[in-house]
């Protein structure tokens, strides 16, 4: 069977599948060992646990919450951060779910709007009282039915062949999705991470697209955005001790139905066990997750964003005994459970952002999950 087969078959509380950009899928199956960390040192610790738990040629399957501190309801299965080694792991094709129909009809339930108009307000308010430069205000709807979480997985390979195509299943929950940001990767001595700020929806022409495309590549607004992560990214891997490369050029990076400005960083760094949670913990969350300042931000969003994000926004990926690994931003997600399915949406506030404008952004990255299954 291929790896998605195998995960939607697996009966056990643990399954991870991930599939990379251009990369055969992996299915982790079951827990040989797990670890779970909370609190402010949350990644030094997920570092020394995966140094301490992982035998030459093992891989560690990890996902973190957006916030430090344990979810509550629906996200109660998944704490602020857990490391899993597969008591089985199987590689093959990424493709194969056994079957191809979701499940029943969903309804979408979206009470939000104007709730989120408000938040946004409320965020230009700081903003311009100097409080705060940027911050991410984030959403939540629900789409309420059976779904099948394997299913999901092969539609979003499908759709998002350039994205990280992650679930991980605890018990009757799955959280999934398909990320294209790398918050941090470490290949031998190489590390990269991506700045993706800046978003725009697609066009119904070609000539529109372009047009689209071009206006986000020069749009003051959204190239101040794309500024803040970029020296953000910069800024904390010098300080973790990455001999930086000169930054590359920001490009606009075109997914289905929606534009991003990105940006490539990278520098080298000597690998040892652990690096690359290390890594990942320096830099999570960037600014095109929680906002700038960070720790302001990020006590704006407790305050005033009103939900659990839980996983969403958080780090999601695997690291190896050498230190070697990759952690995705775990956006365009969702958590399914057994009555249907929670997904998040943000976008980022600065000056002059308009409400309207940020809630049409969040409609169009829950798009990407709620068009697969509905």
């Amino acid at each position: 069977m291929t790896p998605l087969e195998e995960f939607a078959s697996w009966s056990g509380d643990d399954r991870v599948y991930w599939r990379a950009p251009g990369a055969d899928a992996i299915a982790g199956l079951g827990a040989a060992r797990a670890v779970e960390v909370d609190g402010r040192w949350r990644f030094e610790a997920a570092a020394a646990a995966a140094a301490e738990l992982l035998a030459e040629g093992e891989v560690a399957f990890a996902g973190f919450g957006f916030a430090d501190r344990a979810g509550t309801g629906v996200w109660d299965r998944y704490p602020s951060g857990r490391l899993v080694v597969p008591e089985r792991i199987v590689r093959g094709s990424a493709h194969g779910a056994g079957h191809t129909d979701v499940g029943n009809a969903l309804r979408v339930e979206d009470g939000t709007r104007a709730t989120y108009r408000d938040a946004v307000k409320q965020a230009a308010d700081a903003i311009d009282a100097g409080e705060l430069a940027k911050v991410v205000v984030a959403r939540e709807v629900e789409a309420v039915g059976s779904i099948d979480p394997a299913v999901v997985l092969a539609r979003l390979s499908s759709r998002f062949e350039s994205c990280a195509v992650f679930g991980f299943g605890r018990g009757p929950s799955c959280f999934v999705g398909a990320s294209p940001e790398v918050l941090a990767e470490l290949n031998g001595d190489v590390v990269t991470t991506y700045a993706v700020a800046g978003t725009a929806p697609r066009g119904v022409t070609p000539a529109d697209d372009a047009a689209i495309a071009e206006r986000l590549a020069t749009d003051p607004k959204e190239q101040a955005e794309h500024h803040y992560v970029v020296e953000y990214l910069r800024t904390r891997l010098a300080l973790a001790g990455v001999a930086l490369d000169p930054t590359g050029d920001t490009e606009v990076r075109t997914l289905p139905g929606i534009h991003h400005l990105a940006t490539t960083v990278s520098g080298r760094i000597a690998p040892e066990p652990g690096m690359a949670l290390r890594l990942a913990g320096a830099l999570h969350p960037t600014p095109a997750v929680g906002g700038t300042p960070t720790t302001f931000a990020q006590q704006w969003i407790a305050e005033h964003e009103g939900l659990d994000r839980g996983w969403y926004a958080g780090p999601v990926g695997w690291i190896d005994h050498r230190g070697c690994g990759s952690f995705y931003v775990a956006l365009r997600s969702a958590l399914i459970g057994p009555s249907g399915m929670r997904l998040c949406a943000g976008a980022g506030i600065v000056a002059g952002s308009d409400p309207e404008q940020e809630l049409v952004e969040t409609d169009i990255k829950l798009a990407a999950i709620l068009d697969v299954v509905t």
